[in-house]
């Protein structure tokens, strides 16, 4: 071996060999390289899914991600695979970043254009760490209210109160956004209250309510007359008091254009229960064509009155510990990306730096 053969494998190859390495992990070119694999991949991940289960988003974002990767993903595959393939392209971006930021502070490149570089990099971890500890931690339900009412939030012990649902509407009459005037109540009284709508969801600490995913005219219950106890508003699960100790119940309600044990909608299904809660009578009534408004249970002659119709808005709350850093994350991914175009644009000067 000779003397320019041991100079390349001494030291200084091992050296050079290591900046090389080095330098292409963190290169620009790979983060690039590894966005672009991302966005292909989520693309046409995205189109296969839509065009497999058109709610296949709806239906992920229903649980928190690591929930949904470990008991739903393995159950779709291969459909799913794509899935992986996004988890390990994101887990490489975020390697190349901090790598990236790492080579900032070692190579002393403290210009003040280059404070963009690192708070673009900043803003983007923060926001990755933020949707790790939410997919972690958090939790994910869908709550029904209706308008005028409110509605408990399983498992988060708020109630969630829905004064309005507005629907906004274009010209020919699509649905474009709602307005929901909502508020949430903890132990301690109304935690947060305000107007949500597409992309300005309501946050309460760690709690995140969305516009509705669903929403629609509903009837809630009805006017029911009896000849003992007279007319009576009641809705699902209300009781009307009758002679005997009898109670008469509204066990369920079928919406128009729905049927219930081939009864056509809309109406109202009675039961009759004794002083034991023993089930005597039962019956049907509606206004719907071919069905009777008058009926007799037991005896008593039960008749219905006016339908009430009400609006009700399906929400979705997200319990999030990671939201504020993924806000954070969002403000400092801006200002880096306007710090940077400042910088490329000559405002903030080339040679300026932040200490020599």
């Amino acid at each position: 071996m000779n003397y320019q053969e041991k100079k390349r494998s001494g030291p200084a190859g091992f050296t050079r060999t290591v900046n090389i390495v080095w330098s292409t992990l963190t290169s620009p070119v790979t983060f690039v390289v590894i966005c672009f694999l991302w966005i292909l991949n989520l693309g046409l991940g995205s189109i296969a899914a839509y065009f497999d289960d058109p709610k296949f988003w709806v239906k992920m974002d229903s649980v928190p991600f690591n929930v949904w990767l470990r008991e739903v993903a393995p159950e779709t595959l291969p459909q799913s695979l794509w899935i992986y393939i996004m988890v390990v392209l994101t887990f490489l971006m975020v390697v190349s970043l901090l790598l990236c930021t790492a080579n900032w502070f070692f190579r002393k490149r403290r210009r003040f254009k280059g404070i963009g570089e690192v708070l673009v990099h900043l803003g983007f971890l923060l926001i990755f760490a933020g949707f790790v500890l939410g997919s972690a931690f958090g939790q994910r339900t869908l709550v029904d209210v209706i308008e005028g009412g409110a509605s408990k939030i399983p498992m988060m012990d708020l109630t969630l109160s829905l004064k309005k649902l507005e629907v906004v509407r274009s010209p020919d009459g699509g649905s474009l956004d709602t307005l929901s005037e909502i508020s949430l109540t903890g132990d301690g009284g109304v935690s947060a209250r305000g107007r949500i709508s597409l992309n300005h969801p309501l946050i309460s600490g760690y709690t995140v309510v969305y516009p509705p995913d669903d929403y629609g005219h509903f009837i809630t219950g009805g006017v029911v007359g009896t000849s003992e106890a007279g007319a009576r508003y009641m809705e699902r699960g209300t009781a009307v008091e009758l002679a005997r100790g009898r109670k008469l119940i509204l066990e369920g309600i079928v919406q128009a254009g729905q049927t219930m044990r081939n009864l056509a909608g809309p109406g109202l299904f009675l039961v009759m229960r004794d002083t034991e809660g023993t089930v005597v009578d039962t019956g049907y009534i509606s206004s719907a064509p071919g069905n009777r408004s008058t009926i007799s249970l037991d005896g008593t002659t039960v008749t219905l009155g006016q339908l009430r119709e009400s609006t009700i808005g399906r929400y979705r709350v997200h319990y999030d510990p990671g939201v504020w850093l993924v806000i954070a994350g969002a403000v400092i991914l801006a200002l880096g990306t306007l710090w940077a175009l400042a910088g490329y644009l000559g405002i903030i000067s080339q040679a300026s730096r932040v200490r020599d």
